[in-house]
C-alpha cells in the first residue's frame, strides 16, 4: 500500500513539473513574440541586451590646420555607426572635442597607405599644404569607400571632399 501511495505521489509530482515547465515555456514564448513584434518592447530589449559602448578602432595625430598644432583623430565604432572624433590640445594638458563626424558606413575598412595597411591616416591627398583625414569604410554590401575630410576655415568645420 505504501509503494502505491509513493508511486501516486511521484506521478503527481512529475505531472506538476511537466505542466509547470510547459507553462513557463509558453509564457517565455509569448513574451519573446511580444518583444519581437512590438517596437517599444523590441527597443527596450535591444537597449538592455546590446551594450552602448564605444570601441576605439584607431587613432592618429597630425597637423590638420597647417598651423603646426597637432590634433588627435580617433576612429570610433558603436553599435550604430562609425565616427571620427577630432580633438585639439588645451593649455592645461587635456584635449577638447572639436568635431564628431559620422561616416556613412557601419563597417571599418583598411587601405594601403605608404606601403602599409591602415584604417585611418592624415595626409595631403589633394596636393595642398594642409592635410586631410583619410578614413576607409565599407557599406552593407561590402563596397569600399575612402572618406576624405578637410578642415574649412570659413565654416570652421570638417567638410567631406571625397567619398
Amino acid at each position: 500500500m505504501m509503494q502505491a501511495q509513493l508511486a501516486f505521489q511521484n506521478w503527481i509530482s512529475s505531472r506538476w513539473i511537466i505542466q509547470s515547465g510547459r507553462a513557463i515555456l509558453v509564457s517565455f514564448f509569448i513574451i519573446a513574440m511580444a518583444t519581437v513584434l512590438h517596437p517599444t518592447f523590441r527597443s527596450a530589449a535591444r537597449s538592455y541586451l546590446v551594450n552602448d559602448h564605444r570601441t576605439v578602432v584607431s587613432t592618429v595625430r597630425g597637423n590638420l590646420l597647417g598651423t603646426g598644432q597637432s590634433f588627435t583623430v580617433v576612429k570610433v565604432k558603436t553599435h550604430e555607426n562609425l565616427f571620427l572624433e577630432v580633438y585639439e590640445p588645451v593649455a592645461d594638458g587635456t584635449t577638447r572635442l572639436v568635431s564628431r563626424i559620422a561616416l556613412q558606413d557601419k563597417k571599418d575598412g583598411y587601405f594601403s597607405f605608404n606601403g602599409q595597411a591602415t584604417n585611418l591616416a592624415i595626409a595631403a591627398v589633394d596636393g595642398e599644404a594642409s592635410p586631410e583625414i583619410v578614413a576607409p569604410s565599407f557599406d552593407q554590401n561590402l563596397v569600399g569607400h575612402l572618406n576624405v575630410f578637410k578642415y574649412d576655415p570659413t565654416s570652421k568645420e570638417f567638410q567631406k571632399v571625397m567619398n
